[in-house]
């Protein structure tokens, strides 16, 4: 790990904050646990956190899945780190949904509801994931659709109120702020929606469009996830000439194929165990990964070395913090000076981004809408992979054309500098000589190689924030293990969990779901570093993985598995409403649960839905085209997208007279093509 400056302390950025925690007072349960686990980050974070309960006691503490000895594991994962008590006082923020909220004394109040302002009608969290369209696209075609294990609308929900309320801290004085949980749902379904609104067609869960999914093992099962470039690698892997066969050369083959090819990938996979398969994939850097239990993931040695499970089975924040764990610094009570209001929570704030696809993209883009100013950094060999998405529109250049990179990367200035090139080092130093935060998720040891390593950056520049994100984390035996998100939903348990027969399920490429999540956790965790540095001056390094936030979505089957209880696939079963259920509807798929029913939509409904053409998760860029939208409202600041998607290294020269360099420099970079407005080298995946 990153030795921690010298002179730093524990962070503690919401330290002296006072938050209320309704959860026990919302009347419906996928916003009580929303409220809980946006309370529950803010006391990782530091804060006091009251939670009044009712005369008749929590009603968390009934709350399935119970553990063995007694007590609910649901409500000590999220109710971990508060303090029971009235809610007297004045408060710095308040979590619930309309009717506890009412009378309360709070600077911040975060509404939690199922479509925004207005009635809020009885459903469940799999009514959310109907509507959403995130049931219909999980699953095999031949079978009912699945539910994501655990509560991932409602901790969805938390997550995205816990970000917006730390900007909302940020931004000082009052403010509302409102949490639809369907429009989290939305927005983490974003492909769905974008490929309906852009390109005119819905992907359909399994069957010949999924290329993604578990196959059995001789010790479980295995998430076969991998891309076009990596088919040569599992050729090769196999060893049996019949892979050889035209009709598996390419991605549609293989989909139109899926039985053949199992017929010879099935044997192989079945003679061996999941170590002995991720032992020869992983040097091939093939991204297949075991499906791991809960059980299984208290054992398991990267969460080990990275001390991200106590023995009990309860995780930490899936967050390391210039290379410690994030523990609320001991005394850290005096609450901090009031901050003169700002026009937006992140107003002045620069961000350097050198993310690519969603998990790094897309939290940036957060930050964007929160107020901050973004700077898309690519290189001409290294573009961003989604501007060669195959869902491009015709019209630009192919590296322009891309609906999904326009998706997460509308309203940034984009900057195309060779980095390999020590020229175009010394420009990115520059732009990082007045920013304020650095988002990366290359792949482990990339940002070094080109001399831009964690320890230099933070001895030069002491009050940046460097946002980390990665698969697997910065350190650990597995840290440069090959994963995509499904791989992820395998090796963090969420795999495991989810599935109504015999085989585990991961949501596959056009959900990815890890990727998207990770979005709403690490924005949040930047914007706690910003308070913290305003606290204590001092810049961090913030390590992100991916696979540990997949593992603390899991946080009560966690602690069921520590205490000796087997981990048990529920399918579409909910442990809080377990009478909910999906039944056939016709052609299609329904929803219910106790007094009430909704069709499972797929992306063409979804798009139709009143309910997502009012919401957010989906907006209109400045040039009329669709981008993905803000996951919250803010009801003082209002929060909107301002500017469209820029043309590869169109604010080349904007961006470089903007940190000093005159106009001649400017032309010898271009000249010399350590600047570049579109990438060098062919096409590829």
């Amino acid at each position: 790990m990153v030795a921690p400056l010298a002179g730093s302390v524990s962070p503690a950025p919401l330290a002296g904050r006072r938050v209320l925690d309704l959860g026990a007072f919302c009347a419906q349960i996928p916003h009580a646990l929303a409220a809980s686990m946006a309370a529950r980050l803010c006391a990782a974070y530091g804060a006091e956190v009251v939670r009044p309960v009712p005369a008749g006691g929590d009603p968390f503490s009934a709350f399935a899945p119970l553990l063995p000895g007694g007590g609910s594991a649901l409500d000590r994962f999220l109710n971990t780190g508060k303090r029971i008590g009235p809610a007297e006082g004045r408060f710095d923020a308040a979590i619930g949904d309309t009717a506890a909220l009412a009378g309360v004394a709070a600077t911040v109040k975060v509404r939690l509801s199922h479509f925004g302002p207005g009635e809020d009608p009885e459903m469940s969290e799999l009514g959310l994931l109907a509507l959403s369209g995130l049931l219909g696209i999980v699953g095999e075609s031949e079978g009912p659709p699945a539910r994501l294990a655990g509560h991932q609308a409602a901790y969805s929900g938390g997550l995205a109120a816990s970000t917006a309320l730390l900007a909302a801290l940020r931004a000082g004085g009052e403010e509302q702020i409102e949490i639809s949980l369907f429009d989290v749902c939305c927005w983490l379904n974003w492909k769905v929606a974008a490929s309906v609104v852009v390109l005119g067609t819905s992907p359909m869960r399994g069957g010949t469009r999924a290329d993604w999914y578990t196959v059995p093992c001789k010790d479980g099962h295995i998430a076969l996830v991998y891309q076009e470039k990596d088919w040569p690698a599992m050729r090769a892997m196999v060893g049996d000439n019949r892979l050889d066969n035209p009709v598996f050369k390419d991605r549609p083959g293989r989909r139109s194929n899926r039985a053949a090819l199992l017929e010879v990938l099935g044997p192989w996979f079945m003679a061996r165990t999941r170590a002995e398969i991720t032992a020869d994939a992983q040097p091939r850097r093939i991204p297949i990964g075991p499906v791991l239990f809960p059980a299984e993931l208290l054992k398991d040695k990267q969460h080990g070395a990275r001390g991200f499970v106590a023995p009990d089975g309860m995780p930490v924040l899936p967050l390391s913090w210039n290379g410690a764990r994030v523990l609320p610094e001991a005394g850290a009570t005096a609450a901090p000076p009031p901050a003169a209001p700002r026009e937006k929570p992140l107003s002045g704030i620069k961000v350097v981004d050198l993310g690519w696809l969603t998990a790094g993209a897309a939290s940036s883009a957060v930050l964007l809408d929160l107020g901050a100013q973004v700077v898309k950094v690519e290189g001409p060999t290294a573009p961003d992979p989604f501007r060669n998405n195959e869902n491009s529109a015709p019209g630009e250049p192919w590296w322009n054309q891309s609906a999904w990179f326009a998706f997460t990367n509308r309203g940034k200035q984009s900057v195309c500098i060779d980095l390999k090139d020590p020229r175009g080092r010394e420009v990115i130093l520059r732009l990082l000589d007045d920013a304020d935060v650095l988002v990366e998720n290359y792949r482990r040891g990339v940002l070094a190689n080109f001399g831009l390593s964690v320890e230099f950056l933070r001895e030069r520049f002491p009050r940046l924030v460097i946002a980390s994100i990665s698969s697997q984390g910065e350190t650990g035996p597995e840290r440069d293990m090959t994963s995509f998100g499904s791989t992820l939903e395998a090796t963090g348990g969420l795999a495991s969990m989810t599935g109504s027969g015999a085989a585990p399920v991961i949501s596959g490429r056009d959900v990815n779901y890890p990727d998207q999540v990770v979005c709403l956790f690490a924005s949040g965790a930047m914007v706690a570093a910003l308070l913290e540095r305003d606290r204590t001056g001092q810049g961090a390094h913030l390590d992100l993985s991916q696979r540990e936030l997949t593992s603390f979505l899991l946080g009560e089957e966690l602690l069921v598995a520590a205490a000796g209880a087997p981990s048990a696939r529920r399918g579409n079963a909910d442990p809080l409403s377990p009478a909910d259920r999906v039944v056939a509807d016709g052609e299609g798929w329904r929803a219910e649960w106790a007094g009430g029913s909704a069709p499972v939509r797929d992306g063409y409904a979804l798009a139709e839905a009143a309910e997502f053409k009012a919401g957010t998760a989906v907006q209109r860029a400045p040039d009329g085209k669709p981008a993905k939208g803000i996951p919250f409202r803010f009801t003082r600041r209002p929060l909107a997208i301002t500017d469209s998607c820029h043309l590869l290294g169109a604010d080349n020269a904007a961006v470089l007279a903007a940190a000093g360099y005159d106009a001649g420099f400017i032309a010898t970079l271009e000249q010399a093509g350590v600047l570049a407005t579109e990438p060098r080298g062919k096409r590829h995946e």
